[in-house]
């Protein structure tokens, strides 16, 4: 089966994107910084205490440890449905594609907002340096997999929907809720998508033809079953 064109671009356009807040946090230009004070401002206004449980509750699960095991989870639901090849797209990106986001934190070692600014109390307990959020990589990279993957099921459409709805939603709820609890800065959040969303479309963009052809040939058991 023939790859995709759409998946390549959008991997080379958030590459792309997430170049300038690269090299402006390694040039610690000012302009990263009039980037994320108002958008820190505008997120830090209102915290009710309901929000803050809820946010916490998100931001939680967007724990290296809490992704890894939901993507463990999925994976080997994939696995005893067969989808061996989907199994190993959503492990890949998880595991192995982290280590772009490590390496970039290692290169950087931007400090976290508490750390370069002492009056700042987090709401949660963040060890490491800031940019990008491993958060907002995690959160892209597992339930981006899932959005990718459902476009290959055989799911009604309500049912698809609903899905991505969902999977899109975690996305942007980790991101924030970083920002909300103050361990990351906007551009540590945006730059943790964009670089998440590189890799993953990328990796589909390259293992497309085996993921499709896996996906046929279960429908043609299925089919036969019947």
């Amino acid at each position: 089966m023939s790859r995709p064109k759409l998946p390549l671009i959008v991997a080379v356009g958030a590459w792309l994107a997430s170049l300038p807040l690269i090299i402006g946090v390694a040039t610690k230009a000012p302009w990263v910084h009039a980037f994320d004070q108002p958008v820190i401002n505008a997120v830090t206004a209102w915290r009710p205490a309901e929000l803050t449980h809820f946010l916490l509750v998100i931001t939680a699960s967007g724990n290296p440890a809490s992704v890894v095991g939901l993507a463990a989870v999925f994976a080997f639901a994939l696995i005893y449905s067969r989808r061996r090849h989907q199994a190993a797209f959503v492990g890949i990106n998880v595991a192995g594609l982290s280590a772009v986001n490590h390496l970039l934190k290692q290169w950087l070692q931007r400090p976290r907002p508490f750390i370069a600014d002492p009056t700042i109390t987090p709401l949660t307990a963040a060890g490491g340096f800031s940019f990008p959020s491993g958060h907002a990589s995690g959160a892209m990279l597992l339930y981006g997999s899932l959005i990718l993957l459902t476009t290959l099921w055989s799911w009604p459409p309500k049912r698809r929907w609903l899905t991505r709805l969902l999977a899109g939603l975690m996305i942007l709820l980790i991101g924030y809720s970083r920002i909300y609890v103050q361990v990351h800065y906007p551009s540590d959040v945006l730059a943790g998508y964009l670089t998440a969303l590189g890799s993953l479309c990328l990796l589909w963009w390259l293992a497309y033809p085996q993921l499709a052809a896996e996906q046929h040939q279960l429908t043609q058991d299925v089919l036969l079953q019947k």
